[in-house]
C-alpha cells in the first residue's frame, strides 16, 4: 500500500520536474537565439584596453580596506591648508604630492599618472581630479584609461550610458543578462550587446517565455522567467491534483485508523461479553469444589486454590473491562480503597524490584488500572533499560509514580525507524506505553518521560 502511494506522488510531481527543466532549457535557447541576432555595443577588446578596476562601481568610493577616516581626512586638511602639518605616512605621499600641486596650481604631468596608483583615497581616480581642476586641459589618448566608466569622457561610457550602474555591475560580476527599460543587455566572452524589445519579445513568444507576472518559475540576474499562461494554467492544476491526492491520502489513512480501532474495540466487547458465561460457569464448578473441599486430598486442595484464584482473576478481568469499554469518563472505573505500601509491596515483590514511599496512606483508587500501567513500565524497564530498576512514589496532592533505570530512552525519531524497520514481537503486542498513555489520562493524570536516563514518570491529581 505504501509503494502505491508512493507511485501515485511521483506520478503527479513529475510534471512539476518536468516543466522546471524545460523552463531551463527555453530560457538558454532564448539567450542563444538573441545573442546571435544582435551586434555588439563593446567588445573584449575595448574592455582589455582599460584598467577593470576602474571600471568598477567600488572605483567612486573609498577604499576603507586599506584608508581610514582619518587619512581621508589628513589629505583634506591638506587640500585645504595646502602644507602638512604631521609626518605623511608612506601609503599616503603619492595623495598628499597630488593634493599640494592643486592647492598651488601647479600642473602635473602624464608621467605621474602613469606611475602611480589611479584611485585616489576618498575614491575616483587622480585624473578625475585633476582635470576637474583644469577645465582647458584636454587628456591625451594614453591617460584616458585612468579615468572611471562613470566618467563622460571615458570612451565607453556613452555606449554604456543607458545601463545603470546596477546593470553594470550585475554584468561585471558574471551575469549574462540584464532587463533594463525593454532592453535587454546580454553578456559573453565577445563583449555586450543591447537587444531592442522589437527583436527579443517575438523570440519569447515563440518560445513561450515572458518577464512579467506574480510568480517567477525561474530567476536569473533580475529577470523573472515563466512560461505563457496555458503552462501556468496546467501548473496550477497539477498543484491542486497533488493537493487532491495529499488529501485523499492523509484522508484514506485516517479513516483506515478509525475502523481498526471500531474493529478491535468490538472484538474486545465481544470478548467481554462472552467470557462472561464461561466465567459464570467456572464460578459455579469453583463453589461445588469448595464444598468438597475438606474431603480432598492435600494436593488437590492446591490445585483448587489456583482455581480458585485464577477465578478470581478473570472475573475482575471481565468486569473491569466492561466498565472501561463502556466509558471513557474516569470517575466511572472502579475504584478501591487500599493502602499504598500494601499495594507497592504486592506489585515490586512480584517483579522483584525495590521502591521507595515518601508517606503510606489510604486512598481509594483505580488499582487494577493503575497496576496495568506500573506493571508495563516495569516490563519495560526489564526489556529495554539498563542497570537496577527503582520504583520511587511521592504522596503530596497528588499521586506521583516513578520508574527508572540507567539506560538512555530512544527518541521518538528512533522509535518510528525501528518501528518501521523492525516486525512487531508478538510477545509485545504494541500496546507498552501508548496502553500507558491512555490509561493515565482516562484516570485524569498524565504520563511524563525523560531520556538521560530513562525515567518514566506517572502523575496522577488526588
Amino acid at each position: 500500500m505504501r509503494a502505491f502511494h508512493l507511485k501515485i506522488l511521483f506520478t503527479a510531481l513529475f510534471p512539476c520536474v518536468c516543466l522546471a527543466a524545460n523552463i531551463q532549457e527555453q530560457w538558454q535557447s532564448f539567450y542563444q537565439r538573441n545573442w546571435q541576432t544582435g551586434s555588439l555595443i563593446v567588445t573584449a577588446e575595448q574592455f582589455n584596453l582599460f584598467l577593470p578596476k576602474l571600471l568598477r562601481a567600488n572605483a567612486r568610493y573609498p577604499n576603507f580596506s586599506r584608508y581610514t577616516w582619518e587619512d581621508i581626512q589628513f589629505l583634506y586638511d591638506v587640500s585645504k591648508t595646502c602644507q602638512t602639518i604631521s609626518p605623511v605616512q608612506t601609503h599616503l605621499l603619492a595623495a598628499t604630492e597630488f593634493e599640494l600641486a592643486l592647492c598651488n596650481n601647479q600642473p602635473i604631468d602624464d608621467t605621474w599618472f602613469l606611475t602611480h596608483d589611479p584611485i585616489h583615497p576618498a575614491g575616483g581616480s587622480f585624473l578625475e581630479r585633476y582635470l576637474s581642476t583644469k577645465s582647458n586641459v584636454t587628456p591625451s589618448d594614453n591617460l584616458l584609461q585612468y579615468l572611471t566608466l562613470y566618467d563622460p569622457r571615458h570612451p565607453l561610457h556613452k555606449p554604456l550610458s543607458t545601463l545603470s550602474i546596477e546593470g553594470r555591475e550585475a554584468l561585471f560580476n558574471g551575469y549574462q543578462a540584464w532587463m533594463e527599460n525593454d532592453t535587454l543587455w546580454l553578456s559573453a566572452e565577445q563583449g555586450w550587446k543591447a537587444i531592442s524589445s522589437s527583436t527579443w519579445r517575438p523570440i519569447a513568444h515563440e518560445l513561450n517565455i515572458k518577464f512579467t507576472g506574480p510568480s517567477c518559475e525561474l530567476r536569473y540576474s533580475n529577470l523573472c522567467i515563466s512560461q505563457q499562461n496555458n503552462n501556468l494554467l496546467l501548473q496550477r492544476f497539477i498543484i491542486v491534483s497533488i493537493s487532491v491526492i495529499l488529501l485523499f491520502i492523509f484522508g484514506r489513512g485516517v479513516y483506515f485508523k478509525r475502523q481498526q480501532n471500531r474493529e478491535k474495540r468490538f472484538i474486545l466487547q465481544l470478548l467481554t461479553h462472552e467470557l462472561r458465561t464461561p466465567i459464570t460457569s467456572l464460578g459455579l464448578t469453583v463453589e461445588m469444589l469448595r464444598d468438597q473441599f475438606e474431603q480432598l486430598t492435600e494436593e488437590t486442595q492446591q490445585v483448587v486454590w489456583r482455581l480458585v484464584s485464577d477465578h478470581q482473576r478473570l472475573a475482575q478481568l471481565t468486569e473491569s473491562s466492561k466498565v472501561y469499554l463502556s466509558t471513557h469518563n474516569s470517575h466511572q472505573l472502579l475504584e478501591q480503597s487500599a493502602y499504598i505500601r500494601d499495594w507497592l509491596d504486592h506489585m515490586c515483590e512480584k517483579h522483584s524490584v525495590a521502591y521507595h514511599l515518601n508517606q503510606d496512606r489510604e486512598l481509594s483508587l483505580p488499582y487494577y488500572w493503575l497496576s496495568i500501567c506500573l506493571d508495563n513500565l516495569v516490563r519495560n524497564a526489564k526489556q529495554h533499560g539498563k542497570g537496577d530498576i527503582l520504583v520511587s512514589v511521592t504522596l503530596t496532592d497528588k499521586l506521583k509514580i516513578e520508574v527508572s533505570d540507567q539506560g538512555d530512552f530512544p527518541s521518538a525519531i528512533s522509535r518510528f525507524i525501528t518501528g518501521a524497520i523492525n516486525k512487531p514481537n508478538s510477545d509485545n503486542m504494541g500496546m507498552g506505553l501508548s496502553i500507558v498513555r491512555h490509561l493515565i489520562t482516562m484516570m485524569g493524570g498524565k504520563l511524563k518521560i525523560y531520556r538521560h536516563p530513562t525515567r518514566c514518570i506517572l502523575v496522577l491529581p488526588l
